[in-house]
This record gives structure tokens, sequence and C-alpha cells, in this order.
């Protein structure tokens, strides 16, 4: 079953929905051109199958796109970073 990703841009979050459950990364602005990803929620039934994985590349590609820098507050997107250290540039 195919991830389906949403940026959900007036609660400040981005959705991946897969097979009824629903992962979440949650941001908030922190100042011109920068977002704070403060928290990833990834719910038991989709662990281990690179939900939180696949949920933060998108938010980083599309802060990327929208020319913006990130702080990662949360444990885990510091995590996938530190696995693609070519992401490291996105970062305040």
């Amino acid at each position: 079953m195919p991830l389906a990703i949403r940026h959900e841009e007036s609660a400040h979050r981005f959705v991946a929905t897969l097979g009824g459950g629903e992962a979440v990364l949650d941001y908030v602005p922190a100042g011109e051109g920068i977002v704070d990803f403060v928290s990833t929620y990834v719910p038991d039934v989709l662990r281990h199958r690179q939900v939180g994985t696949q949920l933060v590349l998108h938010a980083l590609e599309d802060a990327r796109a929208r020319g913006l820098r990130v702080i990662p507050s949360c444990w885990f997107v510091r995590a996938v970073v530190e696995r693609r250290p070519e992401l490291a540039t996105l970062l305040v």
C-alpha cells in the first residue's frame, strides 16, 4: 500500500497515512525562513516500516523547496539527518 503524505499547513504538520494509521511530524515557524521540526509520532502499527523516515524526508524536501532552514528539535529528525549528511545543509 503506497504512503500518502499531506502537508496540513494551517495545522503546522505533515501527515503520512498508510493502512488506516497516521504518522505526524509537527513543526512551528521559528523566525524568518526557519521552521522548527518539534515532534514526530508514528503509531505502533506503522513502526518498523520506514514511515517515519519517509515522513521526515518529505518534510525536509518541502523545506528545501520553500527555501527554509530547519531546527531539528525532534530527536528522530536529527537521527534521519545524521544518516544522510547531504541534508545537513538544511539545518540552522
